[in-house]
C-alpha cells in the first residue's frame, strides 16, 4: 500500500506543478530564475524525447506513447516479482513507473511533455518537470541497488565475510548434529528419524 501512495503522490506533485506553472506563467514563458545561470522556471512543451529530439517527426508521438506504456508495464512486472524485503530496489522502481505516468499522461493529452525546471550545468541547459527528476532518482536508485544494496548485490560490501559466516554457521550445525547423533541425542526436526 506505500507503494501505492508513493507513486500517485510523484504522480500528483509532477501534474499538479505543471498545471500550476502553466497556468500562471502559460505554456512558453521567459526565463524566471532562482539561483542565477543554474535553476529556474521555463515552461515549454516538449515533443520529443531528452533535449527535444525526433520531436519534429510524424512518427514520434506514437511510438514514445507505446513505448511508455510498455516500459511502464515492464517495469510493473519486475515490481510485482522483486522480493518484498528489496525495498530500495522497488521504491526504485516506483519512482520510475510514476515518473514514466506522469509524462505518459502529457504525451496522451497535451501531445507533448510540460516542462518547467530549468537547469543550466555549464556545459549543458534544458528544461525537466518532476516527473523528470523522479525518472533519475529511480534510475540512481536502481543501479545502486543492482551493484551495492540489495542481498546479490555486484559489489556488495562485506558480501565475501557474510558468506564465510553463513558458511561456517551451517558447518556449526551440522557439526552440532553429529555430535547429537553420536550420544543419541534426539535433535528434533534436523534429525532423520
Amino acid at each position: 500500500m506505500s507503494y501505492l501512495l508513493l507513486f500517485l503522490l510523484v504522480l500528483f506533485a509532477d501534474q499538479i506543478t505543471k498545471a500550476i506553472a502553466f497556468a500562471v506563467m502559460g505554456p512558453k514563458s521567459s526565463l524566471l530564475t532562482w539561483i542565477p545561470d543554474f535553476l529556474g522556471i521555463d515552461t515549454t512543451v516538449n515533443t520529443g524525447v531528452s533535449f527535444g529530439w525526433f520531436g519534429d517527426k510524424p512518427w514520434a508521438m506514437p511510438v514514445f506513447i507505446a513505448v511508455t506504456a510498455v516500459a511502464i508495464v515492464v517495469f510493473f512486472i519486475f515490481f510485482i516479482k522483486t522480493a518484498r524485503r528489496k525495498r530500495f530496489l522497488r521504491v526504485a522502481l516506483v519512482l520510475i513507473m510514476a515518473g514514466a505516468a506522469g509524462n505518459l499522461i502529457d504525451r496522451s493529452v497535451m501531445s507533448g511533455v510540460r516542462d518547467l525546471i530549468w537547469m543550466n550545468f555549464g556545459f549543458v541547459q534544458f528544461s525537466n518537470n518532476l516527473a523528470d527528476i523522479a525518472i533519475f532518482i529511480g534510475a540512481v536508485m536502481f543501479i545502486l541497488a543492482l551493484l551495492f544494496v540489495d542481498d546479490d548485490a555486484v559489489f556488495r560490501p562485506n558480501k565475501k565475510k557474510e558468506e564465510k559466516e553463513l558458511e561456517e554457521a551451517a558447518a556449526d550445525l551440522n557439526e552440532h548434529a553429529a555430535k547429537a547423533e553420536e550420544s543419541g541425542e534426539d535433535i528434533g526436526p534436523l534429525s532423520d528419524g
